[in-house]
């Protein structure tokens, strides 16, 4: 596929909490966003990348469309769950055909999954010696075929047009590789790690140059959160929680006291730790694949990602640059970038993965 289309395209990232959208288009001078809206979703509709109620569904996403004033577009759609699956593998050196025959006979071998309930693309990452041998490096990405099947039906239901279907670890990925120099600081950097904050789950995404190394997902987000504040402060409502939250200067300052407001800043931030523990078993796991994985920065997007202080909170534990994403040279958008970056990434088609 590859041209880059001049035509506007609506991608929409689906959360547990909400569905984001953006219309826009990537041109060959980078991505211009001209609308962004947000449909909100109720508790249980959407969980871990699976629509339960699709006639609910529809109906929220097709007020949602008539309300933005959004019209029947060519569609991205992007998702995560922790039903994707992901392997890289390597094979010698073959002929597309020859890399698509060894997928299709021997794929038990390389994922624990049955065939006819994936379907399985896959990304050339390059290749490397082994033992003399120069192999072929290929990321299989494994998706439930009744996920796929489910989203397209939505986007079909509502008039829309889909025409590609992504995960948040590419679509970050590619987003990175377009955008340019990231809050007016970072640029040409190898090798970064994206953590969104989500409401549901936080996703992780480790991006080397460009290219997906690592997506994993940690079955907590912001949702966990405010039900460990909720369970500490009963008497607080949803909207006073936030208000809270909002005025937190610094959640990297531990805050000694019994009031309300220091009550729940160090529950955010016992609780954003126990995230972080879970996302460094991650990056350890990177880093001790290859001598030389190390993470230049990491990246935080997503709800949780507009608390202050919070990117001093992943700087002091893992002792690495961290910044919280704000702007990219090649973006243009009036929107909250940390809020719609799965869906501006969304917009991107590159070389396109391949299907099995």
């Amino acid at each position: 596929m590859g041209v880059l289309g001049s035509n506007k395209i609506l991608s929409l990232d689906f959360g547990s909490d909400s569905i984001k959208g953006v219309e826009g288009k990537h041109t060959s001078k980078g991505i211009v966003v001209d609308k962004c809206f947000s449909v909100d979703l109720p508790k249980g509709l959407y969980v871990d990348g699976e629509i339960t109620d699709l006639d609910q569904m529809t109906y929220l996403l097709r007020s949602g469309l008539s309300e933005n004033k959004v019209g029947q577009l060519e569609t991205h759609g992007v998702f995560n769950a922790s039903s994707v699956v992901m392997r890289e593998i390597s094979l010698p050196k073959a002929t597309k055909e020859e890399i698509e025959a060894i997928i299709n006979y021997q794929l038990e071998d390389y994922i624990p999954i049955n065939p006819e309930d994936y379907i399985v693309k896959y990304l050339e990452l390059g290749s490397r010696m082994d033992d003399g041998v120069e192999k072929l490096v290929i990321l299989l990405i494994g998706i439930p075929r009744t996920t796929i099947q489910a989203h397209l039906t939505l986007l079909k239901n509502v008039n829309l047009k889909p025409s590609v279907l992504d995960y948040h670890g590419n679509a970050i990925a590619k987003l990175i590789y377009q955008g340019g120099n990231i809050n007016g600081a970072y640029n040409g950097l190898q090798n970064i790690a994206c953590v969104d904050i989500g409401s549901g789950q936080t996703s992780v995404s480790i991006v080397e140059e460009g290219v997906i190394k690592v997506a994993r997902v940690v079955e907590r987000g912001t949702e966990f959160v405010l039900e460990e504040i909720r369970r500490k402060l009963p008497h607080l409502g949803d909207e006073q929680i936030l208000e809270y939250m909002d005025g937190i200067s610094d959640i990297s300052k531990k805050n000694i006291g019994l009031d309300d407001e220091a009550i729940l800043s160090e529950t955010l931030r016992d609780n954003i730790y126990g995230i972080l523990d879970m996302i460094e078993m991650i990056f350890r796991y990177y880093k001790t694949r290859e001598v030389s994985n190390e993470i230049d920065l990491v990246i935080l997007y997503g709800g949780l990602s507009k608390v202050n202080g919070i990117d001093n909170l992943f700087q002091e534990f893992f002792d690495l640059e961290v910044t919280r994403l704000k702007t990219m040279e090649k973006v243009k958008a009036d929107c909250d970038l940390s809020q719609f970056a799965n869906a501006t990434g969304g917009l991107i088609r590159l070389k396109e993965v391949k299907k099995k």
